[in-house]
């Protein structure tokens, strides 16, 4: 069944599930932290990924993903690439301080968009520069 059968919350503007996106990600980053306090990171990072694998799913079941094969090939090498970042953020989230792992393992923020100004020739704004430039201070500042 296509997205558009489902409620209009698909049809919500882009930044307001980005705050979605963000409020969950940052319930799921505290409530990592608490849970790896006390279990081998292994252990959290495979229950963590199983459990997000329902509402992907469900996600993907909707939208019709049996359609898309083209772009399968760059999709399982972006799922490659977290899975393999999340193996060492869990490693380090175990070994380090939340309000040190969390921002700095948020940084990866810089890369798409450095490489969206560079090969998508996405027009980087002054803007774009200085929330680059604030998000950069505010990990140092974190980190210290």
């Amino acid at each position: 069944m296509p997205l558009r059968h489902f409620p209009d919350i698909f049809a919500v503007d882009y930044r307001l599930l980005s705050l979605f996106a963000l409020f969950c990600w940052g319930i799921w980053g505290f409530a990592t932290k608490l849970v790896s306090r006390g279990q081998p990171a292994e252990a959290v990072a495979f229950w963590s990924t199983l459990a997000s694998m329902l509402p992907i799913t469900l996600f993907a079941l909707a939208g019709g993903a049996g359609r898309w094969v083209r772009p399968a090939p760059l999709a399982l090498g972006s799922g490659l690439a977290a899975g393999v970042a999340s193996v060492f953020f869990y490693m380090a989230i175990k070994r380090g301080p939340a309000s040190v792992v969390m921002p700095l393992t948020g940084m990866y923020i810089v890369i798409p968009a450095l490489l969206g100004f560079i090969f998508l020739k996405e027009p980087p704004t002054a803007m774009h520069i200085l929330g680059l430039v604030c998000a950069g201070l505010a990990v140092f500042f974190l980190t210290r």
